[in-house]
């Protein structure tokens, strides 16, 4: 091997190991099943640019309305949903975060 693909690859395990370093967002969702409301709960402040997305079983988008009720806390309204299981995305672009959470909302 030579030294510029010795180098090269030395980049590429650094690029790598920021990846996979990026910082870990601890989220609680409750309750679960949930009936009117879920919850949202982040271990620490999300920022400002976090966002929702919720999804039928099925992988269809469904409208929602988060509310911010303080102390990193979101409440989602479901009470217009029907019965089933749906998908909470919960995306940080800036932190590079992106998690789905499944849940029964009865």
């Amino acid at each position: 091997m030579t030294g510029a693909a010795i180098s090269s690859q030395a980049q590429n395990l650094t690029l790598e190991a920021k990846i996979r370093t990026a910082p870990e967002i601890k989220v609680d969702l409750y309750p679960n099943p949930a009936t009117d409301y879920l919850t949202v709960e982040f271990e620490q402040s999300p920022g400002s640019s976090i966002q929702f997305e919720l999804r039928s079983l099925i992988g269809t988008s469904i409208r929602i309305s988060p509310e911010n009720i303080g102390s990193n806390r979101y409440r989602i309204p479901l009470k217009d949903y029907a019965t089933g299981y749906y998908f909470l995305i919960v995306k940080n672009e800036s932190a590079r975060y992106k998690k789905a959470f499944k849940f029964l909302k009865r």
